[in-house]
């Protein structure tokens, strides 16, 4: 199934809005990922060393090719199937936010319980706050059954 997710950028480095309420990973910061699953979105805080080429493959202005599948991601050339993260409910309700949504939003942001420099990479079913974010050109998604 083909999905668009609208994608955002601050006008200002560094500036984001609040994840907002979401159940935390219990072992999350034992892990290269740590996924936050809220009401309306879902959010990914990632490792410094990956996060720097996640972003810019998604939030960057190459549009990048990604398909989910059940138990695995293809982000250009590249096949992630790491059981460990993929296995785990956040990216289950990431594909299912992806599924059940007629349109999907993507930005960084931030929530005070992580270290300041933090950048949680969301996907929400609203879209972020005009005053902080601009629209970039969208991002197609497959996402597999």
């Amino acid at each position: 199934m083909e999905k668009i997710i609208r994608r955002y950028s601050a006008y200002f480095p560094r500036w984001c809005q609040a994840f907002g309420d979401h159940e935390p990973d219990p072992v999350g910061e034992a892990r290269a990922v740590e996924w936050l699953v809220g009401a309306d979105s879902v959010g990914v805080i990632v490792l410094p060393e990956i996060r720097y080429r996640l972003m810019h493959e998604l939030l960057g202005e190459n549009h990048p090719e990604i398909e989910f599948h059940r138990r695995s991601i293809r982000l250009n050339r590249h096949h992630y199937d790491e059981v460990e993260v993929l296995g785990h409910p956040g990216y289950a309700a990431l594909r299912e936010l992806l599924l059940g949504s007629e349109e999907a939003h993507m930005f960084l942001a931030y929530h005070l319980i992580y270290p300041p420099g933090t950048r949680i990479i969301a996907v929400s079913r609203k879209p972020p706050l005009g005053l902080l974010y601009k629209e970039m050109a969208p991002l197609a998604v497959t996402v597999c059954e």
